[in-house]
């Protein structure tokens, strides 16, 4: 039997027509009941003040199934991307602080992969307010979504490149346009003399980094790294990844990110899809991305469709979610 939180929580069986539950994959589950995430502190305690009764649950067992099919407000955390009737997907976003609460789900997947970015929509004082407040913290105390060593390493700048690595190539929900092999070996080959940077994954297995480590090392300019992502962005000319959240964080630094995948945030980035316009892009993407609007897109995007829980309307706005997807 599933082991729920007694505090604040309806019984099995109790449950009236408005009901928020949290189906949480992994460990989330016992993170979210522990009270370790603001964004879900903050909901629960929204939605008790609304009348609802809350629930945690491990996503996929038999309780998650059996409330799945009821009609109760839903926030899947972790697990696919999927629409359902009432129905929200909730995860961090690609700069620590902002999270996704989406109907469709997170990164690659969420909605705003389909939504349209017009610069002239944006308040332009608001966007620069914003944009010099996050980049200007996130870059000084060297925040990422995932730990980094300790910034100023020694590295050439500039560099042509860099590719920052992941781990999607082998999975069944094909993402990437482009492997890795061929982004570092284009980069190599398009960089010449200069220096090409290669980041692996943190959690890349040790044998495929071996494997990494023999590619990069059949080129003379290509230099396998694992320093701080935001030091090897500032030290590119170019940033080329599938669709990692490390590409996203290049843009606070108002670089040419080159997305060989799909990803949400290819507003500000230039996706392709071949080798020849990788090439192009490593050639010419600097010079093409140059009057790029940074600053109102980061602020569209983490802003106004991410959530941030610090936030004091962020409770508000997440309700009103909440609220389209339970037609209340």
């Amino acid at each position: 039997m599933e082991a729920f939180r007694t505090a604040g929580f309806a019984r099995l069986g109790s449950d009236g027509p408005h009901t928020l539950v949290i189906h949480a994959e992994g460990d989330w589950a016992r993170s979210i009941e522990a009270g370790a995430h603001v964004f879900f502190t903050k909901l629960m305690r929204q939605a008790t003040a609304r009348g609802f009764t809350t629930r945690v649950v491990s996503a996929g067992g038999a309780t998650s199934q059996l409330l799945l099919g009821q009609e109760h407000v839903h926030i899947m955390v972790g697990g696919a991307p999927g629409y359902g009737p009432n129905r929200l997907h909730a995860a961090p976003g690609h700069l620590w602080g902002f999270w996704y609460l989406d109907e469709v789900g997170s990164g690659a997947h969420s909605s705003i992969r389909f939504a349209r970015f017009s610069a002239d929509e944006v308040d332009g004082e608001k966007a620069e307010y914003f944009f010099n407040g996050v980049t200007g913290y996130m870059l000084r105390e060297n925040v990422s979504k995932r730990p980094q060593p300790a910034r100023g390493a020694t590295l050439p700048d500039p560099a042509a490149a860099v590719v920052f690595c992941q781990l999607i190539e082998r999975t069944s929900d094909r993402l990437h346009h482009l492997t890795t092999e061929q982004m570092v070996r284009v980069a190599a080959t398009t960089a010449g003399s200069r220096r090409v940077y290669v980041k692996p994954h943190p959690d890349t297995p040790r044998a495929l980094r071996r494997g990494l480590e023999d590619m990069a090392a059949g080129y003379r300019n290509v230099v396998v790294s694992d320093a701080s992502v935001h030091d090897l962005a500032g030290a590119s000319d170019v940033v080329v990844t599938q669709n990692s959240s490390a590409g996203f964080e290049a843009l606070m630094q108002k670089k040419c990110v080159v997305t060989c995948g799909k990803s949400d945030f290819w507003h500000a980035t230039l996706t392709l899809k071949t080798e020849d316009d990788l090439r192009d892009a490593l050639l010419h993407g600097r010079e093409t991305m140059a009057a790029f609007p940074f600053e109102k897109y980061l602020y569209w995007h983490l802003d106004r469709m991410c959530l941030e829980p610090e936030k004091p309307d962020f409770a508000a706005r997440a309700w009103a979610r909440i609220r389209d997807k339970a037609m209340l």
